[in-house]
């Protein structure tokens, strides 16, 4: 199958999209590049992302800025060189200066009043940055910026919520990355993560869910889900078979349970079906965990390195709370859920064969709308529109929270018990 060229026209979305879907990414949508407090005041930042370049350094109001990460006189690496003057970033070859909107403002080895400064031809390519929570989010595309909001998590924009973030590195595809958050593989890979052996057992996920779209992805339907479902102690086989270790874990599970209780009644709901767990645009899996809700950004780097971001999102009530959770976050949940859950995810997929043919079945409805959306947004641009026929023919911003969150239909349980 030979994909069509980028022209606003839609092909169709039949069979394996695979081929058709970015190497690099969707464009015209915000990501996050680089934790604010990396950026100092006298020395740039370089970050590679969809296939850019960026030098990140602080603007004229001390704000986080990006160019592109090459001079245009030769080719120098912006990055490499210092920020003499507020507000500006001096190529480390010649000394050509630029400010944060990319014009050429001085020439240092001529001297600053160089007859080259602004001429057409020696400016740098600006990208819209902006600042939230302590990350800096860059706005990769074309044209005006899209509002920020519809890219980047509700909490973000959350006064009270604290946000805890981390990064980790997978070396395969962005795509490879985002699709292993698309099935039922947890109770099996993950059987020896410590997140999953204090949680006890988890019946296997085959029944699967139906795919409910919410205007920027997908979010799964909380009546089909596993966590509302009674599990048993393990999944026996009708041959006789036993599900892998995990009986095991009921010899211990009741140490945890009432710490694991305790972190969830911590977990802040989403405030719109938007934001429910799920799958959403740019390259978003959102997960409403036993400790707390947390967010993983795939971003492309190469074709097969992804930089994958966790954003933790909490509210505690009180600075002495914040204070805990931080500590909490740096000392243990840190490497429970990035490295010790997540490294076990690339260890299989780096050696994935992504696109050798595969056997899609009835409970693989996600991956193949996931597949579909994003050609749609690639090819039709981010406003084009998504033929996907929700259950009970629900409009993408009328889908009920207690739909497709299951944090959501916990507290509205809980809230009719004390009525």
């Amino acid at each position: 199958m030979s994909a069509p060229s980028v022209n606003g026209v839609i092909p169709r979305l039949s069979g394996d999209v695979r081929p058709l879907i970015p190497t690099l990414g969707l464009r015209n949508y915000w990501y996050p590049a680089v934790a604010e407090r990396r950026v100092g005041s006298r020395k740039p930042v370089k970050i590679a992302m969809l296939g850019e370049e960026l030098c990140l350094f602080r603007g004229a109001n001390g704000d986080v800025v990006a160019i592109q990460d090459v001079c245009p006189h030769r080719g120098a690496r912006l990055s490499e060189g210092r920020c003499h003057y507020r507000g500006t970033v001096a190529c480390p070859y010649h000394g050509w200066v630029f400010d944060e909107s990319g014009k050429n403002v001085a020439v240092l080895s001529e001297g600053p009043d160089s007859g080259v400064c602004g001429k057409p031809g020696t400016e740098a390519k600006a990208y819209p940055t902006r600042t939230l929570k302590g990350v800096v989010f860059v706005w990769i595309g074309d044209g005006d910026p899209a509002p920020i909001e519809e890219d980047v998590p509700e909490e973000f924009f959350d006064d009270q919520a604290l946000i805890l973030t981390g990064q980790v590195y997978w070396r395969c595809n962005w795509e490879v990355a985002l699709e292993n958050s698309m099935d039922s593989h947890v109770n099996y890979v993950h059987r020896n993560a410590l997140v999953v052996a204090r949680a006890g057992f988890i019946a296997r996920g085959a029944q699967g869910e139906h795919p409910i779209f919410v205007g920027n992805g997908f979010g799964g339907d909380v009546a089909e889900s596993n966590y509302v479902r009674r599990s048993p102690s393990q999944d026996v086989y009708a041959n006789g078979w036993r599900w892998p270790k995990s009986n095991l874990r009921r010899y211990w599970t009741w140490l945890f349970r009432p710490f694991v209780e305790r972190a969830r009644r911590n977990i802040p709901p989403p405030r719109s079906p938007r934001w429910c767990g799920g799958h959403h645009l740019p390259g978003m899996f959102r997960a409403e965990f036993a400790y707390d809700l947390y967010t993983r950004m795939c971003v492309p780097v190469e074709e097969k390195l992804t930089r994958v971001w966790y954003y933790h999102y909490l509210r505690p009530s009180s600075a002495l709370a914040r204070l805990w959770q931080r500590a909490l976050y740096f000392a243990l949940h840190r490497w429970i859920i990035e490295y010790n859950f997540s490294r076990q995810d690339e260890a299989v997929m780096l050696h994935q064969r992504y696109h050798t043919p595969e056997k899609l079945s009835a409970t693989d409805a996600e991956v193949i709308q996931w597949r579909r959306l994003v050609v749609t947004k690639h090819y039709g641009g981010r406003d084009a529109p998504f033929e996907y026929r929700n259950p009970d023919g629900l409009a993408p911003d009328a889908v009920p929270l207690n739909r497709v969150s299951v944090r959501y239909l916990q507290e509205e349980q809980r809230a009719k018990a004390r009525r």
